[in-house]
């Protein structure tokens, strides 16, 4: 797959993903919306219940003060019942089944009624009607009968006249009217409270918070609350529970009429707000939200993962094809000087001249070393690979096995007027290792410090013991490595980037060597570079560790 495939299909997963998410987005804000509206809505029916309730508690407290049945409320009921008896003894009469001996003689009289609340016995309100007594002696507190059984007792004709009809039913008519407005007249005054006392003194905080307590609980609403109650003519709050949301709640709460059925021109007003309304919203999708998240981040994990397998795939396509690129120059070279070095062989001039036969055959089998070599290479990145690598370990001197690197490679660098020094402070330098495998990649560092130098090369080798192990530091003086190929040199196949110019032999195995060895060691291997000014590779080795892989 080439760059612009994976380039497309990136774009098109990315829209995708960008359109799931914008559609997880638009769903969470409508059911926040939903949910906020049924919260806005239950939290209404909640406040009605609670003002209703206040009503009616203030209602029945007003009545139990006003109408105290021990005293002045007995003179409302009985003028009420006396005028029921009245109107019905009417009714008999003007119906025509009255019986002589129910017929009663009428009086009326003006009497006064106290109306008044228990301050000091201070009458407020005084009405004039018509009582009824129906007893001969004023059972209900009036000095003398108005109506008495005995009174205008006479013999009443079996028919009433029509006169007396018709005056009965404007009787009745009075009567009616009289208690309407008696009625009438009685609750007006027992609740002109209202438009009297400030709201101050009409709430109670406590019973309001213990009924919005309950009432939420009720409608499933258990978070955290804060009430006031905001006076128009004051304009302020007059009362708040805690004190701690006064901005939220004259700006943020939700607020609803105090006493409605008051109709007042400037009403008074509960205001309710919720501190964790968004957390309590949140919390009331959390499991939905949740399922969203995880498949959301889900996708983008798998997305992220596929683009990034894809992108490793191509890349490590093209170190192959590099790889075999390399390989095939590489074994291209010693496999031409073998073959040249067999025609000369085969030619009978050559044959005849002293010594040269062997240094051809000396070629042949310096070629044939190197082709050795290079196919031990890849065969032991192989056998890593497939993770059946052994090690044989055994105690080692690491300083021996530096010498003896250094004399044998000596004779490359000093050919281009280099030179090796060492510095040898690690005290002990015994360490059980594969003698091979150390040998190999402590050779491939020099020979990459050597190659990538293009002036005279200078090399440091030095060593020094820290934590149970010995640190081995080789460092040279050649084009160094940029801070972003660092992170990748010890790739498997990586090589850095040199443009056009192929100047450096290799397969890109040296590096991705060196660390597999050493990790094998349970050791590690750092560097340290900056381009034109070199590179220094640090290895540490431990004394013994017999972990196996």
């Amino acid at each position: 797959m080439n760059k612009r495939n994976i380039i497309i299909i990136t774009v098109l997963v990315s829209l995708v993903l960008i359109g799931l998410v914008g559609i997880q987005i638009y769903w969470i804000k409508n059911a926040l919306s939903v949910k906020r509206t049924n919260f806005e809505r239950t939290i209404t029916e909640t406040a009605a219940i609670v003002i209703g309730k206040l009503e009616k508690l203030e209602v029945a407290d007003q009545i139990k003060k006003q109408l105290n049945v021990d005293h002045n409320g007995q003179d409302l009921f009985t003028t009420i019942d006396s005028i029921n008896y009245l109107y019905l003894k009417e009714l008999e009469t003007s119906s025509g089944k009255v019986k002589p001996e129910s017929l009663v003689g009428m009086s009326s009289e003006k009497i006064q009624i106290k109306y008044s609340e228990r301050k000091n016995g201070r009458t407020v309100k005084r009405y004039d009607t018509t009582i009824v007594s129906r007893t001969p002696h004023g059972a209900y507190g009036s000095e003398q009968p108005l109506f008495s059984e005995k009174q205008n007792i006479g013999k009443i004709p079996d028919r009433i006249s029509d006169s007396t009809k018709f005056n009965s039913q404007s009787r009745m008519k009075a009567l009616l009217q009289k208690k309407n407005t008696l009625v009438k007249e009685v609750f007006n005054e027992l609740f002109n409270f209202k438009h009297v006392k400030p709201i101050e003194e009409r709430i109670k905080p406590k019973v309001i918070d213990s009924l919005l307590t309950e009432e939420l609980k009720n409608k499933g609403i258990e978070t955290q609350f804060e009430f006031g109650i905001y006076s128009s003519i004051h304009n302020r709050l007059v009362y708040q529970k805690t004190g701690d949301y006064t901005n939220e709640l004259l700006k943020k709460s939700l607020g609803f009429i105090l006493f409605p059925n008051d109709m007042p021109i400037s009403p008074d007003y509960l205001m309710i707000y919720f501190p964790n309304e968004k957390r309590y919203l949140f919390a009331k999708i959390a499991g939905m939200l949740s399922i969203s998240i995880v498949l959301i981040i889900t996708i983008i994990i798998l997305f992220s993962y596929a683009i990034s397998t894809i992108i490793k795939q191509k890349k490590l396509s093209e170190m192959k094809n590099d790889f075999i690129n390399n390989m095939t120059h590489e074994f291209k070279t010693p496999i031409s000087t073998i073959s040249l070095a067999c025609q000369a062989l085969n030619d009978p001039d050559i044959k005849k001249i002293d010594k040269l036969p062997d240094n051809y055959i000396n070629i042949i089998n310096e070629e044939n070393n190197r082709l050795g070599s290079m196919a031990e290479k890849i065969l032991h990145t192989a056998i890593i690979e497939k993770g059946l690598l052994k090690l044989n370990r055994e105690w080692i001197d690491i300083h021996e096995i530096i010498r003896d690197i250094i004399n044998k490679m000596g004779i490359q660098i000093e050919k281009r007027g280099g030179i090796i020094t060492t510095d040898f402070q690690a005290e002990q330098s015994q360490i059980k290792a594969d003698k091979i495998h150390i040998t190999n990649l402590i050779n491939n560092l020099l020979d990459n410090a050597n190659k990538y130098t293009h002036e005279t090369p200078v090399i440091v080798i030095s060593t020094e013991n820290i934590a149970d192990g010995v640190l081995i530091s080789i460092q040279d003086n050649g084009i160094g490595i940029s801070k972003a190929n660092q992170k990748k040199i010890f790739d498997h196949l990586y090589r850095v980037p040199t443009g056009n110019v192929h100047d450096v032999k290799g397969f890109g195995l040296g590096l991705s060597y060196v660390k597999a060895i050493i990790e094998k060691h349970s050791g590690s291997v750092s560097v340290e570079s900056e381009l034109k000014k070199g590179s220094k590779f640090k290895i540490f080795l431990p004394f013994d560790n017999n972990s196996e892989y």
